[in-house]
């Protein structure tokens, strides 16, 4: 069974007399990717302030334990003299890792992120795309148990979002990931809870992402694969693809299995 990362309790939170969070309760279990939606407004950007320790709450409590926490703000800072790599070297050095273990990292993620070009420009002449990914390099270098990211495909082009889903799948089996988003890719590939804010408050329940397995298998006889009353299947002459949830995948692949299909692949949708 996993612990909780994290448990909300009764958090309101005032800004300038104005109630920004009213009564926020909910926990998160380690390891897992909750994303957080709504509308402008809503309060999603000062729940992830006050998660991440930077506001405390007017009334009410976060226990975290002594998590480690990483942190992506959707406006990078501004006016910050710092070169790219300059930065990064530095906020990494904070964790008391040694100079050559950064430097190697830290040419795996300018790799990653395709950063050589600005890796001698300072921030304050980059563009909202690259502030983006040398916020979270530097987010992930933290090694965080918990990382927060506030809108994290903002400025990133495709091929980047691409790099960005597979690189927080994998962080995924190390840390607890909490987002918010307006965009559906994200939340598809990633959340496995959604919570909804609204006006500062929760206005339902966690929704489970719903996730699906797509089996590539090889058939001698097509009635096999009819008798199973199949909702989302399509064929190439004795080849099937089916979508199915995870839930039943194995369930399904037994009964392939023992009608004689050859299942060549299979593999989470997207």
């Amino acid at each position: 069974m996993k612990k909780s990362a994290f448990e909300v309790c009764n958090v309101t939170k005032e800004i300038g007399g104005k109630k920004i969070l009213n009564n926020i309760n909910f926990t998160c279990e380690d390891y897992t990717s909750v994303a957080i939606r709504g509308s402008n407004g809503s309060g999603k950007s000062t729940l992830l302030k006050i998660l991440a320790g930077i506001y405390e709450p007017s009334s009410g409590e976060v226990k975290r334990g002594n998590r480690k926490v990483g942190y992506v703000t959707e406006h990078f800072p501004e006016n910050l003299r710092f070169k790219v790599k300059e930065y990064l070297t530095l906020t990494s050095s904070f964790q008391g890792t040694s100079k050559q273990h950064i430097e190697e990292e830290l040419l795996d993620y300018i790799e990653m992120f395709n950063l050589h070009p600005y890796v001698d420009t300072p921030l304050k002449k980059c563009s909202k795309g690259t502030k983006q990914k040398v916020g979270l390099i530097q987010a992930i270098m933290r090694k965080p148990d918990l990382l927060l990211l506030d809108e994290p495909l903002t400025g990133l082009d495709s091929s980047t979002q691409n790099e960005l889903f597979d690189l927080l799948e994998n962080l995924k089996k190390q840390a607890t990931i909490i987002f918010t988003t307006h965009e559906e890719k994200l939340i598809e590939n990633l959340a496995d809870s959604v919570f909804y804010i609204e006006s500062g408050e929760f206005v339902c329940s966690p929704k489970k992402r719903v996730v699906q397995k797509l089996i590539k298998v090889k058939f001698s006889d097509p009635a096999i694969i009819e008798k199973l009353n199949l909702n989302d299947i399509t064929y190439e002459g004795n080849t099937a693809f089916i979508s199915v949830d995870a839930s039943g995948s194995d369930e399904l692949l037994l009964v392939l299995l023992n009608k004689q299909c050859s299942i060549m692949e299979v593999r989470e949708k997207r």
